[in-house]
């Protein structure tokens, strides 16, 4: 299943620098509020299950390209929050066998956000 969630997190270039908890908890809330709203309007439903994650960035106007390992930080609070949206059923190496980076698509016209693929295993295996 795929899912587009409005949620860019901060670059994990910055939290390297340094950024103040106050900050990183906020980059947690929107993440979960974003997630649960895009969970809800696609009607996602928990997986059982083994799974792959996918993420990839849509970068839409003004939002600067990054590496692709500085989307790590947005991979880390999307996936937690789709254990919190009760989609996933933790994110221990029982639940993910992998996280998945992928370069940033470019849509200047587009919504800023981040698509999300989840792949069972034993389909991915198919």
């Amino acid at each position: 299943m795929r899912l587009f969630v409005e949620y860019l997190g901060p670059s994990t270039n910055a939290i390297y620098a340094g950024v103040h908890w106050a900050k990183r908890k906020k980059a947690k809330d929107e993440a979960c509020m974003a997630t649960l709203a895009a969970v809800r309007a696609a009607g996602i439903q928990p997986v059982q299950g083994r799974v792959d994650l996918v993420f990839r960035p849509r970068l839409g106007k003004g939002v600067r390209r990054r590496d692709t390992s500085n989307n790590s930080m947005s991979a880390k609070l999307l996936e937690d929050a789709l254990v919190k949206a009760g989609v996933l059923t933790d994110d221990t190496d029982e639940h993910v066998r992998r996280v998945i980076h992928e370069p940033a698509e470019i849509d200047r016209k587009a919504e800023t956000g981040t698509w999300v693929e989840i792949i069972r295993v034993e389909d991915a295996a198919a």
